[in-house]
Parts: structure tokens; C-alpha cells; sequence
């Protein structure tokens, strides 16, 4: 390992910047913002493919290696000589790639968006634009936040004329002994809202935590968001629910008021436009 971080250090000539980026992404939806800025040339490498990129995007990202299915190693990492590093957070703690610091001490700028730990879409478009910036791909990013705004706006218009009173809505991540959720402080709380719902978890203060049956049996909700990722199966998701979990009796499971999304399509990406209006197709149902 050490001899090739000495290595990447001396083929290393230029610092970063906007006309040298060479780039490794740690989480589908940044990879997803680069590909749709067009910054696909100077993407290295990418990881932790959470399901399948938008097919408007696959091309490209069939074209650029994929260094692991989850945390690529430093070796892994240092190998392309990379000098900027975006992704999921926790890439960078000493099990993972190391430390900002020591990332940094090894000629990597270490850029995570600020949406991950929010429940703003604008941060989104912020983060979108950020990136636009440093790949020189300005307009390329405007446009893509434009076109957001814009599919968002069709589903809040859609809405609009609907009845008032919000669906309470589940929205169930995965586990057995207590429910992980979407929780209040991320920004699948705020895409629930925008389609129509009300997350029953919506006073918490995380983004995806730890939640109770008992919260859900005494909300009864009216639809049950179904996050599909991950080795245990939508369907078996839905096995559980109807037939072993605590809330097997409730309306919403017997009458499968599922609504599935991927989880793509509830992180801060791109998608998540795409997520809203999945969300607000499924609640519709319910109004009906």
C-alpha cells in the first residue's frame, strides 16, 4: 500500500483543477449528477450501485470502470491516480479510503454534497450546480436543474385541485425487529410531502433511522412506501409485511397499498423528480 501511495504522489504533476479532473464517484447519485452534466470523460471510476441508471445515462456509465459494488479499496482507488473524490460520506473514514485529511495529504480534493444532509431539494440544485462548476460544465448543469424544477412543478400542478387532506403515508426502508424508515429530516420526507403525503416518522430528526411498530400501528397508515434495494427482494419485503411483521392486520397491508420506489429514486439526485412523481402516481390511487 505504501509504495503505491509514494507512487500516485510522484506520477502526480498537477494539482487539481478545473481543466485536469479526474474523477472517482462513490454513490449512484453523484455518478448520476456527472453523467447528466456530461462529465462522463472525466469520470475514472465509479461505485455502490444502488439499482439501475437512468437508461437516458447508460451508455455513458457502461463506459467508465466500476471499481466495486460497495467501498473500493485504496488500492482499487489509487490505481487510477484520481485527484478528486465525491460519493457517500462515509467513504472517507480509515476503514474506507481514509480521512478528508489524509485524502487530502495525498493530492485528492474531496468534494460530498451538502443535500445528503438535507431535506431541501434546492441543496440539490445547488449540489447539481456546484458540480457544473467544477467539471466547466455550467449550462449543462442549469439545464438539468431546469428540467427538474420543471418536472416537480407538473406534479405540484397535478396536485393542486386534489383533496386537501394529505394521505399518511409508511415509508418502509427494510429490518425486522423494528422498522428502518424514512424519517423527517432528509429528503425523502420532502418528497412525500411534495406527492401529497404525510410521513407518519416526520417528527423525528433523521433522514433514515430507526422506527417502531408501534408508531405505525397507532398512526394506521393509509399507504406503505416499499424501498427495493439491497439483498432482501421487494417481494420478500412485502412477504414480510403481509405475513409476519406486527402490522400484518392493518388495513393498508391487506389491501396491498404498496407503493414501490427504488432507492435511487428517494437519494439526493437527480431522480428524485422522477421519485415524486412515482409517489404521487401511487397516493393518487388512494384517492380514488
Amino acid at each position: 500500500m505504501k509504495k503505491i501511495l509514494l507512487l500516485f504522489l510522484l506520477i502526480t504533476t498537477l494539482n487539481f483543477s478545473k481543466e485536469n479532473v479526474r474523477a472517482v464517484s462513490t454513490s449512484q447519485f453523484t455518478t448520476e449528477m456527472l453523467l447528466a452534466i456530461g462529465a462522463e470523460n472525466q469520470i475514472l471510476g465509479t461505485a455502490y450501485l444502488d439499482d439501475e441508471i437512468l437508461p437516458e445515462l447508460r451508455e455513458k456509465y457502461n463506459k467508465i470502470p466500476v471499481l466495486s459494488k460497495g467501498a473500493p479499496t485504496k488500492e482499487q482507488f489509487y490505481s487510477l491516480n484520481p485527484n478528486f473524490l465525491t460519493g457517500w460520506k462515509s467513504i472517507a473514514t480509515p476503514k474506507n479510503l481514509g480521512t478528508v485529511e489524509e485524502l487530502k495529504e495525498n493530492g485528492i480534493e474531496v468534494v460530498f454534497t451538502k443535500s445528503q444532509d438535507s431535506s431541501k431539494i434546492e441543496d440539490i440544485y445547488s449540489d447539481i450546480l456546484m458540480f457544473g462548476d467544477i467539471f466547466n460544465l455550467k449550462d449543462n448543469a442549469k439545464n438539468v436543474v431546469k428540467n427538474m424544477k420543471e418536472d416537480i412543478n407538473k406534479v405540484k400542478e397535478k396536485n393542486k385541485n386534489k383533496n386537501k387532506n394529505n394521505i399518511k403515508v409508511f415509508a418502509y426502508d427494510s429490518q425486522e425487529s423494528a422498522p428502518f424508515v424514512v424519517g423527517g429530516n432528509g429528503i425523502g420526507n420532502t418528497m412525500i410531502e411534495i406527492a401529497g403525503g404525510e410521513n407518519i416518522f416526520k417528527d423525528t430528526n433523521f433522514s433514515f433511522g430507526i422506527g417502531t411498530w408501534e408508531k405505525v400501528l397507532d398512526e394506521n397508515p393509509e399507504a406503505i412506501i416499499v424501498i427495493d434495494y439491497g439483498s432482501v427482494s421487494y417481494e420478500n419485503k412485502i412477504k414480510y409485511l403481509k405475513n409476519n411483521s406486527p402490522i400484518s392486520q392493518l388495513e393498508a397491508v391487506k389491501k396491498n397499498k404498496f407503493i414501490r420506489i427504488p432507492l435511487s429514486y428517494i437519494s439526493p439526485g437527480i431522480k428524485v423528480s422522477k421519485g415524486i412523481e412515482i409517489i404521487s402516481n401511487g397516493l393518487r390511487e388512494e384517492k380514488k
